[in-house]
C-alpha cells in the first residue's frame, strides 16, 4: 500500500508543470537585453539584463559542474550586490536550494540554523568560509565557492565561474512543488525556522506582487531589502541597491536613500519602517520632494501614521504609500494604502481598535478563527469568528508555504492540512464589515489578565496618542490568566525622562487609559530607552525582552517596599 501511494505521488509530481524562478531572468534577457537590471549605488557598477542572464547562465553551469545542483542545499553568505543577485538566480537555474539566514540574528542562532539545514555547499565571502572552517561540525564537508579572495580552503571562486563560458546549459527542469529555497524566519517571536519555498510559490508570489501593485517592466526600484530586490529584477524592473548596511536598516543614512531615488528617478522603493522613519524627517528638514516616486512599499512591522503622512506628502501627487501585510510563510496577504489610513483608519487605531492592514489581495483567502493553543488538523475544527471579534488570522493562497524544514512539530502547529492548505499566521486580528483585516498583535504577545485578554496593538494605539511617546509596548507580568498589564514607553529619540518628568507623563498616560474601557486595567507605566528590535527589519519590538525587563522592575519595586506590615 505504501509503495502504491509513493508511486501515486511520484506520478502526480511528474505531471506538474515545469517551474523554475530563473526563467524570469531568461524572459527579461530576451525582452529587454539592453535595459539596466541592477545598479550598485556605492560602487556605480551595473549590469544589463543581457549581462545578468549571461552571468547567471555561466555561474549556474559552473555550479552544476561542481555538483552544486539538483536539490543541493547551499548556504548563501554574500553581501547584497551584483554577485548576490547573480548567485541566487544561478542557484535556482542549477536546481540547487539556497539557504538564507540573517547574520543579524547572532552567531549562535545562525550556526544552529545552518546545522539544522545540513548544507552540502557554501557560497560566500571569505569571512563565511573562515567561519565554516572553525565550525566544521556545523558545516560539514561542504563544496565551496568564494565570492572574493580565496585563502586556504579549496573550491572555486565566483569570478572563475562567472568568466567560464556556459555551453548551452539548460535551466534545471524543476517542477512546481520542487524545493527552491529555505528562508529562515527572523526568530522575533521564537526560534528561527526554515521555511521551505517551492519554485511554484516564488512564481505565484512574483505574479501576485506585480499584479497587486501594477508594477511594470522598465520601472526603477530603490530596494532597501535585498530579497525584495530579486522580485523586482524578475519583473523587469531596474533595481538600485543603495549604499547602506542591509543587515542594519535602522543605521541607514537617509541622505543616501534620497540621493539614490532622485539620481535614478526611481518610480518605486521598498524598505522597512526603520528606514522610512529616518527618510521622512530628512525630507522635511531639507525641504525635499521625490517627484518621480509613485509607489512606496513599507513592510516588516506596523507603520506609524506620522511616517505615512511624511512620505505620502513628498512623493508624486498621484503616488501612494502601501503597507503589505504577510509573513515569510505567506506573503502577500493583504495591503492598504496610506491615503486610506490617513483619511480613516488611523482614527480607529488611536481609539484602540488595532491596525488596519487592508483587504486580502486577489487570490488570497483569509479567515479569523478562535485562538487555540494546539494543532488544528482540519479546517472544520477551526471555529470561524463573526465580524468584529478578535481571534487568530489564518490564510490560504498560492504563495502559502507548506512546511518548515525538518520541523514536523512546528509544521503541524502552523498548518491546517486539508486539501486546501491553510497557514496560521500566529497573529491576532479581526475582520470589519468592509472585509478588511485589523491586526491586533501576535498571539504570543497577548496579555491574559484575570479579566480576559488584552491585545498589544489595541492597547498601544491609545498610549501612542501622547505627544511624548514615540511608541509603546504592552507586556504581561506574572502567570498567564492573572497577568498584570504593563505598558513600556519609548520617548522620542530614545530619551529617558528624569524621575519627576516620568511621574508627570505617567500620570497623564494613566489618565488617558482610564478613559477607555479597553485600557482601564493598565495601572503601571514604565520608561525605557530605545526598544530592542528584530534583526531583519530593525522595526518589530522585542516584547519578550521587554517583558523580562518589566518583570525585573516589578520585583525590584516590590523589594524596595519591603514586607507588608502586620
Amino acid at each position: 500500500m505504501i509503495v502504491k501511494e509513493a508511486q501515486s505521488r511520484a506520478s502526480v509530481h511528474a505531471e506538474e508543470p515545469l517551474a523554475n524562478v530563473a526563467s524570469f531572468i531568461e524572459e527579461q534577457r530576451r525582452a529587454r537585453p539592453d535595459a539596466v537590471a541592477v545598479i550598485e549605488q556605492r560602487t556605480g557598477r551595473n549590469m544589463t539584463f543581457a549581462d545578468l542572464g549571461r552571468r547567471v547562465e555561466n555561474v549556474a553551469n559552473g555550479l552544476t559542474q561542481l555538483g552544486i545542483c539538483n536539490g543541493a542545499r547551499t548556504v548563501m553568505a554574500i553581501k547584497p550586490g551584483l554577485e548576490f543577485v547573480v548567485t541566487v538566480f544561478a542557484l535556482f537555474r542549477a536546481g540547487a536550494v539556497p539557504v538564507v539566514v540573517d547574520p543579524g540574528m547572532g552567531k549562535d542562532a545562525l550556526l544552529k540554523c545552518i546545522a539544522e539545514a545540513k548544507p552540502s555547499a557554501l557560497v560566500g565571502i571569505p569571512l563565511a568560509h573562515a567561519l565554516s572552517l572553525r565550525y566544521r561540525g556545523v558545516f560539514g564537508d561542504v563544496k565551496r565557492v568564494t565570492v572574493g579572495r580565496r585563502w586556504l580552503w579549496g573550491g572555486a571562486t565566483y569570478e572563475q565561474l562567472a568568466q567560464r563560458q556556459a555551453r548551452g546549459g539548460a535551466i534545471a527542469p524543476t517542477r512546481w512543488h520542487d524545493a527552491a529555497a529555505i528562508l529562515f524566519t527572523s526568530g522575533a517571536t521564537g526560534a528561527p525556522k526554515g521555511v521551505v519555498y517551492h519554485h511554484g510559490i516564488f512564481v505565484s508570489q512574483t505574479r501576485m506582487i506585480r499584479d497587486t501593485y501594477g508594477i511594470q517592466p522598465g520601472e526603477v526600484d530603490v530596494a532597501c531589502f535585498a530579497l525584495f530586490a530579486l522580485f523586482s529584477v524578475a519583473m523587469g524592473v531596474t533595481v538600485v541597491l543603495p549604499d547602506m548596511d542591509f543587515s542594519r536598516p535602522a543605521s541607514v543614512d537617509p541622505a543616501k536613500i534620497v540621493s539614490a531615488i532622485r539620481q535614478h528617478k526611481a518610480t518605486m522603493a521598498f524598505a522597512s519602517p526603520a528606514v522610512w522613519r529616518k527618510v521622512g524627517p530628512y525630507l522635511l528638514d531639507h525641504n525635499l520632494t521625490l517627484p518621480t516616486l509613485r509607489r512606496v512599499l513599507i513592510a516588516g512591522a506596523a507603520v506609524p501614521y506620522q511616517t505615512l503622512a511624511q512620505i505620502k506628502d513628498r512623493i508624486a501627487p498621484d503616488g501612494d504609500v502601501h503597507t503589505p501585510y504577510g509573513a515569510t510563510e505567506s506573503l502577500p496577504l493583504s495591503t492598504i494604502a496610506a491615503s486610506e489610513v490617513l483619511a480613516e483608519t488611523r482614527y480607529d487605531t488611536q481609539a484602540g481598535k488595532g491596525v488596519c492592514v487592508g483587504k486580502p489581495v486577489a487570490g488570497v483567502e483569509a479567515r479569523v478563527v478562535a485562538i487555540t493553543d494546539g494543532p488544528i488538523a482540519h479546517i472544520d475544527d477551526a471555529r470561524e469568528l463573526p465580524v468584529g471579534e478578535v481571534g487568530e488570522v489564518i490564510v490560504s493562497s498560492p504563495p502559502t508555504t507548506r512546511e518548515y524544514f525538518n520541523r514536523p512539530e512546528a509544521t503541524s502547529l502552523a498548518k491546517i492540512g486539508d486539501a486546501q492548505l491553510w497557514h496560521r499566521m500566529g497573529d491576532t486580528g479581526f475582520k470589519d464589515a468592509q472585509g478588511r483585516l485589523w491586526y491586533c498583535g501576535r498571539v504570543a504577545h497577548t496579555v491574559w489578565t484575570a479579566q480576559g485578554p488584552l491585545f498589544p496593538e489595541q492597547v498601544e494605539g491609545v498610549f501612542n496618542n501622547h505627544n511624548a511617546v514615540s511608541r509603546s509596548a504592552l507586556v504581561g507580568v506574572g502567570d498567564k490568566g492573572a497577568q498584570e498589564p504593563v505598558v513600556v514607553i519609548e520617548c522620542h529619540d530614545g530619551y529617558v525622562p528624569d524621575a519627576g518628568l516620568q511621574a508627570r507623563i505617567g500620570n497623564e498616560l494613566l489618565a488617558m487609559a482610564a478613559q477607555h474601557v479597553l485600557t482601564r486595567q493598565v495601572k503601571r507605566v514604565l520608561f525605557h530607552g530605545p526598544f530592542p528590535v528584530d534583526a531583519r527589519h530593525n522595526s518589530k519590538i522585542n516584547r519578550e525582552a521587554l517583558a523580562l525587563w518589566a518583570t525585573a522592575q516589578a520585583e525590584a519595586a516590590k523589594n524596595r517596599q519591603g514586607p507588608p506590615r502586620q
